[in-house]
């Protein structure tokens, strides 16, 4: 446990660019897992990680693999919604600040 640890992050990539958004996701995940305070700064493009105008859609390769679809049916989830899930986990200790 990394008891009373902070991690800060600043992210300036937009979603779907690069594989960025996802390593983020997947740092501030194991960060909150390992007991960290987590908090992010999204700067230019990386505000629109958390932007709800995001919908998700369907991707027409792997539209007939439903083992590839999230729970809503559609192949791709938005970052809006990976964000969301992430502050949701880290609504109590460790904690997740994340500031746009």
């Amino acid at each position: 446990m990394a008891k009373g640890k902070t991690l800060h992050i600043c992210v300036t990539a937009g979603p779907y660019g690069n594989e960025t958004p996802i390593s983020l996701f997947r740092l501030v995940d194991t960060a909150l897992d390992k007991g960290y305070n987590v908090n992010v700064l999204a700067y230019e493009d990386g505000v629109l990680l958390t932007s709800k105008a995001q919908a998700q859609h369907d991707d027409p390769i792997w539209k007939t693999n439903p083992e590839h679809h999230t729970d809503l049916g559609k192949a791709h989830n938005t970052t809006a919604e990976f964000v969301g899930r992430l502050l949701e986990k880290g609504k109590s200790d460790p904690k997740l600040n994340w500031y746009v």
